[in-house]
């Protein structure tokens, strides 16, 4: 397995089925992400789950989990909606380098 426990997570997550045994771990899995994400600011954690599937994965799982499992989807949910405030905050990083390259660009031409 790989080092980093944003990556275990995920690929123990994909290994995972939906039977009992495996929900009750799944819930702990995707717990453990949302500590992941949360505990360290600036760790790149959130980074590292959506470049490795995260995103995907978790709306997998909250698309094929059973009704009667509550307790997977609240983790689940909150799992999801750290993935995807940083890809937003990921994208606006993005815009915002593009937009001011070009500005700086504009700048030694000037235009």
């Amino acid at each position: 397995m790989r080092e980093n426990p944003v990556i275990n997570c995920l690929e123990r997550l994909k290994e995972l089925g939906f039977d009992d045994d495996d929900l009750d771990e799944m819930v702990g899995l995707l717990d453990e992400l949302v500590g992941l994400f949360t505990g360290v600011e600036g760790s790149g954690n959130v980074a590292i789950g959506v470049r490795n599937g995260g995103l995907e994965l978790v709306c997998s799982i909250c698309s094929n989990i059973p009704i009667v499992s509550e307790k997977v989807l609240v983790s689940a949910l909150k799992t999801l909606a750290l993935l995807i405030h940083g890809m937003c905050f990921y994208l606006y990083r993005m815009m915002l380098f593009v937009l001011l390259d070009g500005w700086f660009m504009d700048l030694k031409l000037g235009v």
